[in-house]
C-alpha cells in the first residue's frame, strides 16, 4: 500500500500540468500513488497524463466525461489506496518534500491530518512565503479544533494568526495530508451542489470536525499559482443558486455537528463576502445583459431573504472587509440600489 495518494483534478492545463506532474513523481518520499483524474479536458492533458503513465508505474490516469472540479476529486479519491490522502491543484505544483514532511509530521503523532505552509507563486517567477498560524501545533483539544473551523468558515476567526495577519486558503486542501480511513469512515468527499465553489472549504470543515488529532507544521509544501484568469473572477449567472447551496450546506455541517451557535458569527461574515462576490461576478458584471432596474429589483430580493438579511444585522463588522461593511449597512438603511453607481464594486 501506498504511504500517501496524490489526487489531481486535470482540466484545460496545458500549458501547467508537466510542471506539476514533474513535482510529483520527483518527491523525495518515493512509497506514493499519483492519481491523474482527466476531467474531459479539451486540449493534450490527457495525452501528456498518459505519457507520464507510461513512465512511471505509480501514476493511475482516469479519462472521464467532463462533470467539474469537486467531482474529479471525488473519483480519484475512490481510485486512492494509500494510508493518506493529499491533493493538488493540476496548474500548482508540490515542493519536492512535502509529501516525506507531512507523512513523516502525520506519523510521528499519530494525527489524522498534517498541515503545512504554502507560497504564493506569481508568473513573474516571484514567491511569497504563507504561514497560516503563529506556532506549529498538534492538538487534541475539541475547542481548539473548533477555532480552526470557524477560521475555515471566515479566516478573520483564526485565533493563533502568524505575526504578518491573517492567511488565505485556510480551507484549501492542497496543504493538507489527510487519513484516508478517516475519510472513508465518516463518507467525506466534496460536495457536487456547489459547483466547485466553496466545495473546498466545506471538505475541509469536514475533516478538521472529525480529525481526532491535527500537527501543523512550518514547513512550505506547495506552490499556488497565482493565476489571473482564474474561473472565480468570471461572469456567473447562477451565483446567487451557489450561494443558496452552500449556506444549505454550512446548515447542514451546524446541524451534525451540534455547534451552530459556535460557527453563526463567522458564517455571517461569510455570507457577507458571498455577497459581495455575487455583486462583483452577477449584478454589477459587464458581461449582464439585463436592464439596470431588473437587476436592482432582483438584487432588493436577495437582501431581504435569509441569510443574507440577518447576516446584514449580525455581523461583527470588525472582521469583514469595507466592501462587506458598506453593504451591510446599505441593507439595513434600505440603500442597496446604490451599490449599482459604486465603481468599487465593478
Amino acid at each position: 500500500m501506498a504511504k500517501v495518494s496524490i489526487v489531481v483534478p486535470v482540466y484545460k492545463v496545458e500549458k501547467y500540468i508537466e510542471n506539476c506532474i514533474e513535482s510529483l513523481v520527483s518527491q523525495t518520499l518515493r512509497e506514493i500513488e499519483i492519481i491523474l483524474v482527466d476531467d474531459g479536458s479539451p486540449d493534450k492533458c490527457g495525452e501528456i497524463c498518459d505519457v507520464y503513465a507510461a513512465r512511471d508505474n505509480r501514476i493511475k490516469v482516469l479519462h472521464k466525461k467532463n462533470a467539474g472540479v469537486s467531482a474529479a476529486r471525488n473519483d480519484g479519491l475512490l481510485q486512492a489506496s494509500g494510508e493518506y490522502i493529499l491533493f493538488c491543484d493540476s496548474d500548482d505544483w508540490m515542493e519536492k518534500d512535502a509529501c516525506e514532511k507531512l507523512y513523516s509530521a502525520a506519523t510521528k503523532s499519530n494525527a489524522d491530518i498534517a498541515i503545512g505552509d504554502v507560497y504564493m507563486a506569481y508568473d513573474s517567477g516571484e514567491k511569497k512565503a504563507v504561514k497560516f498560524y503563529e506556532n506549529e501545533f498538534c492538538i487534541e483539544d475539541r475547542d481548539r479544533i473548533d477555532d480552526m473551523i470557524r477560521a475555515d468558515i471566515y479566516r478573520t476567526y483564526c485565533v493563533n494568526p502568524p505575526k504578518e495577519g491573517v492567511a488565505f486558503g485556510y480551507g484549501g486542501p492542497w496543504n493538507k495530508l489527510v487519513r484516508r480511513e478517516m475519510l472513508l469512515d465518516n463518507e467525506i468527499n466534496f460536495d457536487l451542489r456547489v459547483k466547485g465553489v466553496f466545495d473546498d472549504i466545506l471538505y475541509t470543515a469536514y475533516i478538521l470536525y472529525n480529525a481526532k488529532r491535527i500537527c501543523y507544521i512550518h514547513e512550505n509544501v506547495y506552490n499556488y499559482r497565482m493565476v489571473a484568469s482564474s474561473i472565480t473572477h468570471s461572469y456567473k449567472p447562477n451565483v446567487i443558486e451557489i450561494n443558496n447551496a452552500i449556506f444549505c450546506c454550512w446548515n447542514e455541517f451546524f446541524e451534525k455537528t451540534g455547534n451552530k451557535d459556535k460557527y453563526l458569527k463567522p458564517f455571517y461574515a461569510c455570507v457577507m463576502r458571498r455577497l459581495e462576490e455575487a455583486i462583483k461576478l452577477y449584478f454589477v458584471n459587464d458581461k449582464n445583459e439585463k436592464a439596470l432596474s431588473e437587476r436592482i429589483k432582483e438584487l432588493k430580493r436577495v437582501v431581504k431573504s435569509e441569510p443574507y438579511k440577518t447576516a446584514a444585522q449580525c455581523v461583527d463588522v470588525k472582521k469583514i472587509s469595507k466592501k462587506q461593511r458598506m453593504l451591510a449597512v446599505m441593507i439595513k438603511y434600505h440603500l442597496i440600489f446604490m451599490v449599482m453607481f459604486i465603481k468599487n464594486f465593478r
